[in-house]
């Protein structure tokens, strides 16, 4: 992968159930990036299915080896790196909630989501299976997904295995006040900057919007530099495509000044 990356965030709203309406609604937004010389393109979690599924989620598995909403997609993405969201179901039947990487035509990652909320509104344990593997990064990408990221050893493992790039795909969900800034947003740039800063890597994290059985996703999806500046950030409320150039090396010589990583120590004993 080239040092200087032009990356693209699909801040978009998705249709509960309606792979094949979702499916299009991606392959309008491939299309846009394709024209703006997007090299890396990340989708929301569950981006082609919607979130709150429940009962629905057996209903919308598929095996993304057999996919016909997969193939579409690897046919459309060309040489761009294209991040999309759905549940995967494994050769035992267990569901996941799982990002796909997909490039020059083939599956080129995946990531299973390793921390399932079930409190509050969240079901996602009742439903799907916990991945059991932090997946090494594929070309300095590391790939997780919303809650994984409130994991700080999670962005450190793969940090530490060469990740140059965090890639966190959401559905985050927020909530309508008095101000212009959704209530949650706070918080979200508060984790993701740090994890950033820490790390000494990019972060890309990607938020979807809309209304979805009573929950609201307000977006506010963003572009952290390893120092932890944000350096973009999408609207809020609004499907919007957001195009930031980065640079790689600046994770090098960052790195070179503050050796957060090389300094890691695993001989502390203590809780």
């Amino acid at each position: 992968m080239s040092t200087q990356i032009t990356v693209g965030i699909a801040q978009i709203d998705s249709r509960l159930g309606d792979i094949e309406a979702n499916l299009e609604h991606h392959l309008d937004w491939i299309a846009q990036a394709r024209e703006a010389n997007v090299d890396l393109l990340v989708f929301p979690e569950l981006s082609l299915t919607g979130y709150r599924l429940l009962h629905l989620t057996g209903q919308m598995a598929t095996k993304p080896g057999d996919s016909e909403a997969v193939r579409r997609l690897l046919t459309a993405t060309g040489s761009m790196r294209v991040v999309v969201g759905l549940v995967e179901e494994d050769e035992n039947g267990v569901l996941y909630n799982t990002v796909l990487l997909l490039h020059s035509g083939a599956i080129a990652h995946s990531h299973r989501k390793l921390y399932l909320p079930t409190y509050g509104i969240f079901q996602e344990g009742r439903f799907f299976g916990a991945g059991k593997q932090l997946s090494p990064p594929v070309d300095g990408l590391g790939l997780l997904i919303c809650e994984d990221i409130w994991h700080p050893h999670l962005a450190r493992g793969l940090a530490l295995a060469g990740a140059k790039i965090l890639v966190v795909s959401s559905a985050g969900p927020g909530h309508l006040g008095s101000g212009e800034v959704p209530a949650s947003q706070e918080s979200w740039e508060a984790l993701t900057r740090s994890t950033a800063l820490v790390n000494t890597c990019w972060v890309v994290y990607c938020n979807r919007v809309g209304w979805e059985e009573g929950s609201f996703y307000p977006g506010g999806s963003h572009v952290v530099r390893p120092c932890g500046e944000i350096i973009a950030r999408a609207p809020f409320l609004d499907e919007h495509l957001l195009i930031t150039e980065i640079d790689i090396r600046e994770v090098d010589r960052l790195r070179w000044r503050l050796p957060l990583l090389r300094a890691e120590r695993t001989d502390i004993v203590g809780a």
